[in-house]
């Protein structure tokens, strides 16, 4: 009897003790990230929520494909961001392998748009089953 309180005390513990963010419901949300209105991969897209001042706060993220398209994330593969509205930055980390790397002229985005207090560039998530979010263009 001793053991089997000590094993539920035990387990009481450790469920207490699981630290991490909080889970929060998340939306499918998918996108597309234009530079002058031409397509752009590689770049790293970074969801701030604009109401949250926590810098511990989950944020949702993605890579864009070859033709700008992107699938966020915040806790698993895609599965989408918290709703509510959002600052976009971006993050262009050029590949440096020549084998790896396009031939074509590299990108040059701006460095307002990697400041979340400088990056014009907005998106609002809604609840619903699947957001498919109007371009994102960084002019």
């Amino acid at each position: 009897m001793f053991v089997v309180r000590f094993l539920v005390l035990l387990l009481a513990l450790s469920v207490v003790s699981c630290g991490g963010p909080a889970r929060v419901e998340v939306f499918p949300t998918e996108g597309k990230l234009l530079l002058h209105g031409k397509p752009v991969g590689n770049v790293t897209v970074f969801f701030i929520p604009v109401d949250n001042t926590n810098p511990d706060a989950v944020r949702a993220y993605a890579t864009t494909k070859p033709d700008g398209s992107f699938s966020l994330t915040t806790f698993d593969a895609y599965d989408g961001a918290p709703a509510g509205e959002y600052i976009v930055t971006l993050l262009y980390e050029p590949l440096t392998s020549a084998l790896t790397r396009a031939k074509s002229k590299p990108v040059v985005i701006d460095k307002k748009f990697a400041n979340p207090a400088t990056s014009p560039l907005r998106a609002t998530v809604a609840k619903s089953p699947k957001n498919v979010l109007e371009p994102i263009d960084a002019k």
